[in-house]
């Protein structure tokens, strides 16, 4: 982000590229129409035709959008490659959105990230930094929350994802900033704040944060080791061997060869002070580390590295737009992306800076789907799996969208001036600003800039057509009798509106659904097989 006013990010910009619209509404801009199609150079110099490693340059068809929350968008992404994944595209100007950093409850762990979110309370997340598989699980880069230091090293694995307490966002260079005092002032410098490994030499500071983790873990072989553990401003254990979970409060300081050397002279009863802080950042509120940055002012990177799966963030110039990515590989249906075609896919969207986060069989999302209650996920782990992960970055909404059920038995004509909880869903659906409950003069724009998106007769009135379309948004997978889950609900939702009867809506594909189904099928002249394909999901999201 190339920050206004006194703010000034330091170090490494990454940039996500990517040709994706919000859903048209209050506060979105129009989706792409059929001839507006997503077109990106993955690789340098390439216009329009596959590079070297497969993958096309256009993409097939604009993106399905499903809005998540009030300013925040979820969108499918398909390119030739093959290449799938999902965006989430988030509006900081939206007043109940925030971002949130995301972890188990202490540095050295790993869990689902489903789990970290739902611990979170947030709408959507992505994975974030990379970690010390294996071990201590631990993350290697900066971690922030509430404004507080989590996390991180003195040099190495600095740059970061940033968001400020004026609601922009942005990369920057993070550092930790740790001094221990001995006694007669005497200061020595910190080098980590829980960490997974010591730096040459250096004296690593573990608070209660890093959890039960053994510290011998990030030893890496050190020839010499010596730990201090300090309590109310005094040692009150020294050892040559690291320990693991901390009391709370106190400090441990583990040093590693030139570093245990420099705690070898303090004793139980001296007088220590440690004191750490982030530098850089310019007081950033939340920041999550990754390994590279893939775009800075609109230049995309040029390290080499194969096609795997990736998750990755990129801001907007003005730092009021954020991009989540998480990018499928290692199958068949996805190939994934190289750092190159990644940074090129983000800029495409309009991404100025952007940030690799981990990717591999970590790269994971997940989302709470309108309507539903809980959170899953939307991409295709590469170990078929969710990998557990050390920490995550995502959204918390405070929106009513969220407390809202988008189940009824009947979805009603909404005119100017209608009131009542049919109208908080249309705007929920919407995608825009405040769900107010009143089909207000913004909402009935948004309705007919919907309408004209959507080709449907332009009138501000939630009709049946109308309420098909909106509930039927998102992507397309291939139902039958047996599915289940969110997207049979979805379907459930729309055929509710579309037949005008009651279909139940429980997210089961039974036999009321199939009758449903068919029943839609045959009255538009589609083939009434009860099999919900592409031309069936195409019919209804036109509102057919």
């Amino acid at each position: 982000m190339r920050r206004p006013r006194a703010h000034v990010l330091a170090g490494a910009a990454l940039v996500l590229v990517a040709a994706v619209t919000a859903p048209a509404g209050v506060g979105h801009a129009r989706p792409p129409t059929a001839g507006a199609q997503l077109r990106l150079a993955l690789d340098p110099g390439t216009t329009g035709t596959a590079t070297t490693t497969g993958i096309a340059t256009t993409a097939a068809a604009p993106l399905a959008t499903t809005a998540i929350a009030p300013g925040l968008t979820l969108s499918d992404v398909s390119l030739s490659g093959p290449v799938k994944g999902k965006l989430l595209t988030a509006d900081l100007a939206e007043s109940t959105l925030k971002p949130k950093y995301l972890n188990p409850g202490t540095v050295a762990a790993t869990t689902a990230l489903t789990t970290q979110a739902g611990r979170a309370g947030v709408v959507a997340a992505v994975n974030g930094d990379f970690f010390d598989i294996g071990a201590t699980g631990a993350p290697r880069g900066i971690g922030i929350d509430g404004g507080n230091l989590l996390n991180g090293p003195a040099a190495g694995w600095n740059d970061v994802a940033a968001f400020y307490a004026d609601g922009r966002a942005g990369l920057a260079q993070i550092f930790l900033d740790g001094v221990i005092t001995l006694p007669g002032g005497r200061t020595l410098t910190a080098t980590n704040l829980n960490s997974p490994n010591i730096a040459h030499d250096g004296i690593g500071i573990y608070n209660p944060l890093w959890g039960s983790q053994a510290r011998s873990q990030a030893l890496d072989g050190a020839a010499r080791a010596r730990e201090v553990e300090v309590s109310q401003g005094k040692v009150i254990r020294v050892s040559t061997s690291a320990g693991g979970k901390v009391a709370e409060g106190s400090v441990a300081l583990l040093g590693v060869d030139a570093g245990a050397d420099a705690l070898s002279g303090l004793a139980v009863g001296d007088a220590v002070s440690v004191d750490y802080r982030p530098r850089g950042g310019d007081g950033a509120q939340v920041a999550i580390g990754g390994n590279l940055v893939l775009l800075r002012d609109g230049v995309v990177t040029t390290q080499s590295h194969p096609l795997n799966p990736r998750t990755a963030i990129a801001f907007s110039a003005d730092g009021l737009k954020v991009w989540l990515l998480a990018i499928d590989g290692r199958t068949s249906a996805s190939v994934g992306m190289t750092y190159v075609q990644l940074g090129n896919y983000l800029k495409s969207i309009g991404a100025d800076d952007a940030l690799n986060l981990d990717g591999g069989g970590s790269t994971t999302m997940v989302a709470r789907l309108p309507g539903s209650t809980s959170l899953s996920v939307v991409n295709t782990p590469s170990d078929g799996a969710q990998r557990p992960v050390p920490n995550g970055i995502g959204f918390v909404s405070t929106s009513p969208c969220l407390a809202t059920s988008y189940d009824l038995g009947a979805y009603p004509q909404l005119a100017a001036g209608a009131t009542g909880v049919a109208v908080t869903i249309a705007q929920c659906l919407l995608g825009g600003g405040a769900a107010s409950g009143t089909l207000d003069p913004a909402t009935v724009a948004a309705v007919r800039q919907f309408q004209t998106d959507r080709g449907l007769p332009v009138t501000g009135v939630v009709d049946a057509h109308t309420w098909t379309a909106l509930l039927s948004a998102g992507d397309r997978p291939t139902l039958q009798s047996g599915s289940t889950g969110e997207a049979v609900r979805r379907l459930q939702r729309a055929l509710t509106a579309a037949l005008g009867r009651t279909v139940g809506i429980d997210g089961q594909f039974g036999t009321q659904t199939k009758t449903a189904v068919t029943d839609y099928q045959r009255s538009r002249g589609l083939d009434p097989d009860g099999l919900v394909g592409p031309l069936t999901w195409a019919a209804l999201q036109a509102g057919r």
